[in-house]
């Protein structure tokens, strides 16, 4: 079965001279024993208020009672959170005194473990001595400002309102012993204000209907204050034509920023066409792999290789679509003062390939890829009878998967693709895994008429969410197909009222110039729930990042609990079967995250 996009080294030898030095004759090497225990550790708090944040120490000691004969070269201080694992945080003091200052290495509002080791010398030879008994301390610093993720500007028509933070480690606390003021500020009228202690919200009440307010919120403990009244905005220089980052018709990407903006360690696999050395994607890569098995059809005139960049997938007068390109962009693009900045800037993208000339593919190589992704080392592998090998292991497994591709109806037909046995297997391999996979519904037919996405694969698959597509009035997508679990802005060209000046309704990201072959990096305009499902990807790569140990049910949990209602009058307000339980929002689906995990 074929699937497409359309709805969505030299050996080199080296010697080296090695040069041994023997001791002078008659020379040996001085016999050293390791010193005795130091003793006596004793951990001060010290604090300065022109580095109010960091934790600091003084720790002193008495020197060991034996050194057997050897002069002492220094002393070895080690650290650790829970006595079980240490970390050096001075590797030699390089004196004999008896107590050092330490401003590394050391962690605030929690006990803090700390032992010294006596370092030795005789002649040529050196030696750590046995480790002293262990003291600890808990190091104060002044609080980090927790990230609200609530509006910084509000306005009710209740009389109350629950502002939640994100819950802070006992480093960004500072102290056992922080409390937490958030304040709603009027343009006329006295501040209401609400306090915590150890919880992660607090309620708002006596609000003015209709009136707005400025949200701030405060961190206090004995070492200091902390106040926090900014949503992050991004600063790329395109991004008014963003418009589904947007609160009113997007996700609201600003509040869920002031919680994480991504993380390194979160990698979200695009399974697609490949792709395009584009400014955006400087430093936001890890290896991926071209899993086109089909030489004829890769368009790079191979088959499987290392290289998963997109050689255009256009043939006669059909244009390539970098279509990989666009849908890494919206997930994962770099912000900063150029273009534009994705969903989750500070996360990874692994482009994987799958889709070849005119944006087909085989559902072998789609099994692979999908496996080859979430970690399994394909080699030795056995599939339809090949033996796979020489494919590297993946050294950077994803914890999301996006499919912007699917199956297309001929219109006027009752086409009907099954999700193929193989690719349901490696879709559950991957959700044993932790991976949360994400697939775009279709584009409905080839005329574009929606159809029922139980015929469309690989959205069809047990467990993948399938995202269908809404436009800028939060209206279903007229191309988006019915029966899917979710709805994301993809765009819709013909329902473009109110949107920004340049953006038609649809969604911008990174593409290439090039007609056929590569050309120069730009931006595109796209629709499609080939943009909707990225949106989706990018939402939950933003999940991962701030709870990395969670997995694939709690994912879900939250995304169904922080849906956004669909607006009154709207075809998915009224067909339940057009657009899921309702569309996705970034803030919010990061508040449910926390109310489920704490």
């Amino acid at each position: 079965m074929n699937i497409s996009r359309r709805v969505a080294a030299a050996l080199v030898s080296v010697f080296v001279s090695v040069s041994l030095i023997f001791p002078a004759q008659g020379a040996s090497a001085a016999t050293i024993t390791a010193a005795s225990a130091v003793k006596s550790v004793v951990v001060s708090d010290v604090w300065l208020a022109t580095s109010p944040r960091a934790a600091r120490a003084k720790i002193s000691w008495t020197r060991p009672s034996s050194t057997y004969g050897a002069t002492i070269a220094g002393y070895k201080i080690e650290a650790s959170a829970n006595k079980t694992t240490w970390k050096t945080v001075v590797s030699n003091t390089k004196s004999t005194a008896t107590s050092a200052f330490v401003s590394s290495g050391l962690t605030a509002g929690a006990p803090t473990y700390i032992r010294v080791s006596a370092i030795t010398k005789k002649g040529s030879s050196s030696k750590v001595g046995n480790p002293s008994s262990v003291a600890s301390r808990t190091l104060t610093a002044a609080p980090q400002a927790p990230a609200l993720l609530g509006l910084t500007k509000l306005s009710f028509s209740a009389s109350s309102h629950v502002v939640r933070w994100v819950p802070q480690t006992p480093a960004q606390r500072g102290s056992a012993a922080t409390s937490y003021k958030v304040t709603a500020k009027p343009t006329v009228g006295p501040d209401v204000t609400c306090t915590a202690l150890t919880l992660n919200y607090c309620t708002l009440g006596a609000l003015a209907s209709g009136v707005t307010y400025s949200i701030s919120m405060t961190a206090k403990n004995g070492r200091g204050t902390e106040t926090n009244v900014d949503e992050f905005q991004a600063q790329d220089a395109d991004i008014s034509l963003q418009w589904y980052l947007g609160t009113d018709h997007g996700i609201a990407a600003a509040r869920a920023w002031t919680a994480t903006r991504g993380s390194s360690s979160v990698v979200v696999a695009v399974l697609d066409s490949g792709i395009t050395t584009h400014q955006e994607f400087d430093g936001q890569l890890v290896d991926g792999f071209d899993f086109v098995s089909d030489a004829t059809k890769s368009g790079d005139g191979d088959g499987r290789d290392v290289d998963p960049s997109d050689p255009g997938d256009g043939l006669g007068a059909d244009p390539s679509s970098w279509h990989g390109t666009h849908v890494a962009g919206i997930i994962a693009a770099k912000s900063d003062s150029l273009g534009m900045t994705g969903i989750a800037p500070n996360a990874k993208i692994q482009p994987i390939r799958v889709l070849g000339v005119q944006g087909e593919g085989s559902s072998l190589d789609l099994a692979l890829a999908i496996r080859w992704a979430a970690g399994q080392d394909l080699n030795g592998f056995v599939i339809n009878g090949e033996t796979l090998s020489d494919i590297p292991v993946n050294k950077t497994p994803a914890k999301v998967i996006n499919m912007s591709m699917a199956f297309q109806p001929r219109a006027g037909t009752n086409d009907f693709a099954p999700c193929p046995y193989f690719v349901q297997q490696a879709v559950d391999y991957a959700q044993s895994k932790g991976v949360t996979l994400v697939a775009a519904a279709g584009n409905g037919d080839t005329a574009f008429n929606p159809v029922d996405n139980s015929r469309v694969y690989p959205t069809n698959c047990a467990g993948p969410l399938s995202v269908g597509s809404v436009g800028y009035t939060g209206d279903v997508a007229f191309y988006s197909n019915f029966g899917v679990d979710l709805v994301a802005p993809g765009g819709d060209q013909r329902a473009a009222a109110g949107a920004p000046s340049g953006s038609s309704g649809m969604i911008y990201s990174t593409s290439n110039s090039g007609t056929t072959t590569v050309g120069e990096p730009i931006y595109r305009l796209e629709q499609g729930t080939s943009m909707a499902a990225p949106v989706a990807s990018g939402i939950i790569a933003l999940m991962y990042s701030l709870r990395p140990n969670i997995d694939v049910k709690i994912v879900w949990e939250a995304l169904k609990a922080s849906v956004r209602p669909f607006p009154a009058g709207s075809k998915c307000s009224t067909d339940a079967t057009r657009c899921g339980l309702g569309t996705m929002n970034a803030a919010t689906a990061l508040e449910a995250l926390i109310a489920i995990t704490g």
